[in-house]
């Protein structure tokens, strides 16, 4: 237990996101389920991709919906140290270091969607965009939070720890084929847009205290384009059925940011994501996948103003939606 832990009184609360993203997820899935349910209603179709699971859906466009559950470990800490003649109004603050459930932030939900076009039977590229609501409330009842160089004080304390990452990637089967026994590797580049807002109770340099200010560090503008790496490899246990696993990754070690806060940002960044699913064929051109993921995030930023860390580990159940057309 960390030191930290004992001085906050967490509040569970679960974020609206969380619905949205649901219905989100029930629709699509209710969406690509209906033609097959439609025509066994009706009077035997001619044979085709929709009715044939054994069909390979060869257009060159290909999407997926995915919705994530999870439940997310990891830390923050934001320092703020005065440079030039702001040196003069005190020595900083390296901050107060946070862990998520100290925070009130017990779970995550994740919307991830993505499009890929196939150039070649074996080639293709797929962009992505991600988005992750992170939030948590809970309340301050011993010694002040300082984030980001502003005191928090007794009261609520809500952290909204959202953000979105945008991908590229060129895929290359290396062995197989579709709904078959296949293995493709993939190489891209990785964005993450990250600004991690506090809002409470806070004091001001003569005393006084007021309620709900924020205070936000924008991780974003120090943030670059991150290369990965990975390998998705499927294996079939059935004409419909099928196991699937994925492992991407990849970083920055300590690299200049081209930015500037009180001299130069040096930028420290890392991911990665494992996966392990059950694949089902609804048709020839749709199928879904359910199974876990896990995540990870690691920032940190520093320079002779800021001395940022935030870190996510997030283990989690996924279902997605995908069709080839």
């Amino acid at each position: 237990m960390s030191p930290f832990q004992g001085r906050l009184g967490r509040v569970a609360e679960v974020p609206v996101s969380a619905k949205g993203a649901c219905m989100m997820l029930v629709i699509s899935l209710a969406l690509g389920a209906a033609p097959s349910l439609c025509r066994a209603e009706g009077p035997p179709p001619r044979v085709g991709a929709w009715d044939d699971p054994t069909a390979t859906g060869d257009g060159p466009w290909e999407a997926t919906l995915e919705g994530r559950v999870g439940f997310p470990v990891g830390r923050l800490k934001v320092g703020e140290f005065p440079t030039g003649a702001n040196k003069a109004g005190g020595g900083g603050t390296p901050g107060t270091l946070l862990h998520f459930h100290t925070l009130g932030i017990d779970h995550s939900e994740v919307i991830d969607a993505s499009t890929a076009f196939h150039f070649t039977p074996r080639d293709a590229v797929r962009a992505g965009f991600l988005y992750y609501f992170l939030d948590g409330s809970t309340k301050i009842s011993g010694p002040s939070v300082v984030y980001n160089g502003q005191e928090f004080t007794n009261g609520s304390l809500d952290t909204n720890s959202d953000f979105y990452r945008l991908s590229l990637d060129y895929e290359r089967t290396l062995f197989g084929r579709p709904w078959h026994h296949e293995l493709i590797g993939t190489i891209g580049l990785t964005y993450v847009n990250l600004n991690l807002k506090l809002t409470g109770a806070t004091k001001s340099g003569g005393g006084a205290e007021s309620r709900g200010q924020s205070n936000s560090e924008d991780f974003y503008r120090q943030e670059l384009p991150v290369p990965i790496l990975g390998l998705r490899w499927t294996y079939p246990l059935s004409n419909r059925w099928f196991l699937r696993t994925s492992l991407s990754g990849g970083g920055l070690p300590r690299v200049d940011s081209g930015r500037t806060e009180g001299g130069t940002v040096f930028l420290h960044q890392a991911h990665a994501d494992l996966g392990l699913a059950v694949v089902y064929r609804i048709s020839g051109l749709a199928h879904v996948e359910a199974g876990y993921h896990l995540s990870y995030l690691f920032q940190k930023e520093s320079s002779h103003e800021d001395k940022n860390v935030f870190e996510l580990f997030d283990n989690g159940l996924r279902v997605q939606l995908g069709i080839r057309f």
